[in-house]
């Protein structure tokens, strides 16, 4: 299976770099990655936006069909669950800042980052080779947010966000004059992405203390269908086109986690917490469990004494 990247924590170990010092957004320079991260990365997928400037380098990155191979000042960009991978020299040159939508929005926009900058959901990312002096600029504006992220002085975060936004913009400038976007198609993307999007706010709400679901039960795909008005084996299509993985592997998976937490740091009894799950059986609970981690709840709980 493709490996996935849900948090940045875990993109960060995946590729072999330091933790990120903030959970929803990262500024790294390729220069400080170049003794840890691994040269090869085989096609993945993460849930963040990103975008990266590369000075010079050796080896490429690859989004979709295009590539940074054999091009020196390059912007490229990422949109979440597009398929990415690399084979790169030690020589990279350059900075990448990655985020989520919710750092992205954050008190600045009320629209979806999408919504603003359409160019982000072109499946097949096109790097753009720019100019010296438009390479400076950049340099200029990653220079300055990385200081700032680094500072630990107040209002970094708000600041950096405003950063982000001016990035955005003047990367959608230089996108309007270099693509050719009568070849370019993003609706049905854009509405996958919203549709999946939805879904994984609305699984992170879903068992949230204090919720109560007479008539159903959201640690099935039937709840996330109805709520997003679509068939179940539709809805299931979208995710799994969008994400490689279906829908119930989503759920069971953060069912799973929630599980694991509950057995590790509350006394909650497992049949509390088949209940907190809301399974209306603790057999049907136990049995998930064991199908995963092969071995009970009160085993795994056992081992973590």
């Amino acid at each position: 299976m493709m490996q996935h990247f849900s948090t940045l924590e875990a993109y960060c170990k995946g590729i072999g770099i330091p933790a990120p010092k903030w959970d929803s957004f990262d500024i790294r320079s390729f220069e400080e990655n170049m003794g840890t991260v691994k040269p090869q990365m085989h096609p993945f997928k993460h849930e963040f936006y990103a975008l990266a400037l590369k000075l010079d380098g050796g080896g490429y990155a690859k989004s979709g069909n295009y590539t940074t191979e054999n091009k020196k000042a390059t912007l490229f960009f990422n949109s979440p669950y597009q398929i990415i991978q690399w084979d790169i020299a030690p020589n990279w040159e350059g900075f990448y800042i990655i985020f989520s939508e919710d750092f992205y929005r954050g008190t600045l926009s009320r629209k979806r980052i999408t919504e603003t900058f359409p160019f982000l959901l072109i499946d097949n990312t096109i790097p753009m080779e720019i100019s010296e002096g438009d390479a400076h600029l950049f340099v200029d504006l990653f220079e300055d947010m990385y200081k700032e992220h680094r500072s630990d002085k107040a209002n970094a975060e708000k600041i950096i966000r405003h950063y982000v936004h001016i990035a955005l913009h003047k990367v959608a400038r230089l996108y309007d004059y270099s693509v050719d976007k009568s070849s370019v198609t993003t609706a049905q993307r854009s509405q996958d992405l919203a549709v999946v999007s939805r879904f994984k706010t609305q699984l992170d709400l879903a068992f949230h203390p204090g919720q109560h679901y007479p008539n159903a039960l959201p640690n099935q795909v039937q709840y996330y269908a109805e709520q997003l008005n679509l068939h179940p084996n539709h809805f299931n299509a979208i995710v799994k086109r969008i994400t490689d993985r279906s829908a119930s592997d989503i759920i069971y998976a953060h069912v799973l986690n929630l599980a694991k937490s509950k057995l590790s740091h509350t006394d909650m009894s497992v049949k509390e917490i088949a209940f907190d799950l809301y399974y209306n059986y603790p057999n049907h609970f136990a049995n998930f469990f064991k199908s995963r981690m092969k071995m009970t709840p009160s085993q795994y709980r056992k081992t973590l004494k």
